[in-house]
């Protein structure tokens, strides 16, 4: 049997070699590039935006947040600037900006019941300190398919009982930090959360990157998902970081990583059988699993950084609940071997939430309790923001001491932060790289409007032109089913009637059309008419069997007059299929039905069409390319195949292709008249 010491010593070894510190000096404050307008303020309205202070770019400042709790554990909110003192190395500091941040249910806000429904809406609705925002990280990499079960209930119920002032956003190992969603939509994050399926010790591959290293051992696999897993949560604090200066927080749902993978585990998937059983641990090197625990401990160091540095707290999350035991006796390990495996993964859980000023929700079947103490720790707080009269800027780990001139409360408060150095100082100097143009924004909102639309209603339509046989430009409207989204539950959709009007209410079309089922297995439809460039109006209407209305889709579709001289890039039609032998398919229907979202997994193969013209109706030269979400190119892309006089199509399998959003730049040049046309498209696992 092991004695209770040897449990925590090895760790607290290694985080003394790694860090130089003790475990108990949590580097856990923020150190940015923003510093405060010099102003003093104690909120005393219940959505802590009145007076709100001024950050500003900053060297040197510090960001820190407090939680100060009476003998009761209720929040103490009547301090001022003046109560406080911080401490830098010893060294008292002047706090130049002071916010009381408070959060209550915002059932009675107005701002905070509105919808998500664009880029520029989540870039206020996270910026607003007055929202407590919240990332679930799901760890399957790390989670036993059977724990996952248990533990998706409690974090659905969760969810759903959060409030209006509450954005959450869900993500999984590989998964791009970048793409991040953050939504008021607590039961669609909820119906994410039940398909939770945990794959620990389970190697079958389900994405492009995985299947490379299906033939390794499943020892060098383990290790290469501790480095994915970690590595994403560096990226998911540094985009968190970008946010806004107040308190975020990551829910890591994990049963924690361990360095080695003993000898005897039970593995599915992985090429190398079951090991066979060393029931005597002094038959190996023990050494081989402490270094390698010290290696990944120091690999989390990276993450610790980023969290300090972005003010993210970090809540671990055990699955497992109340065990004695990683390995059951289905597996071949030894109880030395079991007994380690399971002490290191529960250390790691409590030195993240540890060394980021969170939680460590480990050891208990029920966490709701937990979880609802998180989401005070995220209600109210004080915000202060200090420049160092040290002025670090050696990289390094500086703490600091905060205390209240008052007795009687606890004060929870950042522990340090980590000054940049001179590398990051330079890059911070830097001329900003110019962002995203407007035309890569417009299309990305587009993208996330519709995969938004799939997520809540019963269609989503889409509307696309071309020229026509006339003068006017041919213009389809098509829609999609979305009833068996596990997020809606509407009437099944029998049929849709589309009706189109002029700027002036004139009538330009109305029909009926009847759902057909592609090769997909969706259920769609589409209606094609004549209209004259300008604004048309375009109603949708989705209805049952009965003759009842299901939904009505209302849109602006802005015709372009295709007979202007200059080159010309139509609307591109998407479609989409499982293999190619479905985009065959495709192309030898008369009228295919194109895709209305912009979201597709990586299984699937995308036939894109449009139509390109030069002036007086010559031919240009039609280019592709890549582009990443900034809008910056990633690839040049095969030019595509001509299909007829100035149509176009191009195949895009996207089995290689990272989750994550691009663009798709489609070019023309017929003589130095130029025109370029994107298409977003959101790629997951």
């Amino acid at each position: 049997m092991m004695r209770p010491w040897l449990r925590s010593a090895p760790l607290l070894a290694i985080l003394l070699c790694v860090t130089g510190h003790p475990a108990a000096q949590s580097t856990n404050a923020s150190s940015s590039s923003q510093a405060a307008t010099p102003q003093t303020t104690a909120g005393d309205d219940d959505t802590g935006a009145t007076q709100q202070p001024t950050f500003r770019e900053r060297i040197d400042s510090v960001t820190v947040d407090v939680s100060v709790t009476d003998k009761q554990g209720q929040p103490v909110t009547d301090l001022t600037a003046d109560d406080f003192e911080i401490r830098e190395s010893g060294k008292v500091q002047k706090i130049d900006a002071f916010q009381l941040i408070r959060t209550n249910d915002g059932r009675d806000d107005p701002d905070a019941m509105r919808d998500i429904s664009s880029l520029d809406d989540q870039k206020r609705e996270t910026a607003r300190l007055d929202n407590r925002l919240f990332v679930i990280y799901l760890d399957d990499y790390h989670v036993r398919v059977g724990n996952s079960v248990g533990i998706r209930e409690q974090l659905a119920r969760f969810v759903r009982e959060l409030t209006p002032h509450d954005l959450v956003a869900i993500m999984r190992p590989l998964e791009p930090a970048a793409a991040l969603t953050f939504s008021r939509d607590h039961d669609g994050a909820a119906n994410d959360i039940l398909a939770f399926k945990g794959r620990k010790y389970n190697y079958q591959p389900t994405n492009a990157l995985e299947a490379q290293y299906a033939g390794e051992p499943a020892a060098e696999q383990e290790q290469l998902r501790n480095g994915w897993v970690v590595g994403d949560l560096t990226r998911l604090a540094d985009a968190m970081g970008s946010l806004r200066e107040g308190r975020k927080t990551i829910l890591y749902v994990s049963e924690g990583m361990s360095g080695t993978l003993p000898p005897g585990a039970t593995t599915f998937g992985s090429s190398d059988p079951i090991t066979t059983t060393i029931t005597d641990p002094t038959q190996r090197d023990m050494s081989s699993a402490y270094f390698n625990g010290a290696s990944l401990l120091g690999d989390m160091q990276m993450v610790f950084r980023s969290a300090a540095r972005s003010n993210v707290a970090i809540y671990t999350v055990d699955p497992r609940g109340l065990t004695q035991q990683e390995f059951s006796l289905a597996d071949h390990v030894s109880d030395v071997e079991n007994q380690r495996t399971l002490n290191e993964s529960l250390d790691l859980l409590k030195v993240t939430a540890e060394q980021t000023n969170g939680r460590a929700i480990t050891g208990r079947n029920n966490v709701l309790p937990q979880l609802a103490q998180m989401v005070r720790d995220n209600s109210t707080y004080y915000l202060m923001t200090y420049v160092s009269s040290l002025a670090p800027r050696d990289g390094k780990f500086h703490e600091i001491d905060v205390r209240v001139r008052r007795k009687g409360v606890e004060v929870r408060a950042r522990k340090g932060y980590w000054a940049l150095s001179p590398e990051e100082i330079e890059r911070v100097n830097a001329p900003a790289r110019p962002g995203p143009s407007a035309a890569v924004m417009q299309a990305l909102d587009a993208m996330s409007t519709a995969a938004e639309s799939s997520r809540r209603h019963a269609i989503t339509v889409w509307s696309g032109s071309r020229p026509g046989a006339t003068e006017k430009a041919s213009v389809t409207v098509a829609w999609e089913a979305t009833t068996d989204t596990p997020d809606v539950a509407f009437d099944r959709v029998d049929h849709v009637v589309v009706t189109a009007t002029g700027v002036h209410g004139e009538p330009i079309f109305e029909g009926t059309t009847p759902p057909k089922t592609d090769v997909a297995g969706r259920v769609s439809g589409q209606a094609t008419f004549d209209a004259p460039a300008g604004a048309v109006h375009v109603r949708v209407e989705a209805m049952n069997a009965a003759g009842r209305r299901v939904e009505t889709d209302e849109s602006d579709l802005d015709v372009p007059d295709y007979s202007t001289v200059g080159a010309t890039i139509t609307t591109p039609f998407v479609y989409s299929g499982r293999s190619a032998f479905d985009l065959q398919k495709i192309r030898a229907m008369d009228a295919p039905v194109p895709a209305t979202d912009r979201t597709f997994a990586r299984t699937e193969q995308l036939l894109i069409r449009f139509d390109a013209y030069g002036p007086a109706g010559t031919t240009p030269a039609v280019t592709m390319r890549l582009l990443n979400s900034l809008g910056t190119s990633i690839a040049t892309l095969p030019p595509p195949s001509s299909t007829g006089p100035h149509a176009y199509e191009s195949t895009l399998p996207l089995g290689s292709f990272p989750p994550g959003d691009y663009l798709i730049e489609i070019g023309a040049d017929a003589g130095g008249s130029t025109a370029s046309k994107l298409l977003a498209i959101r790629v997951t696992g």
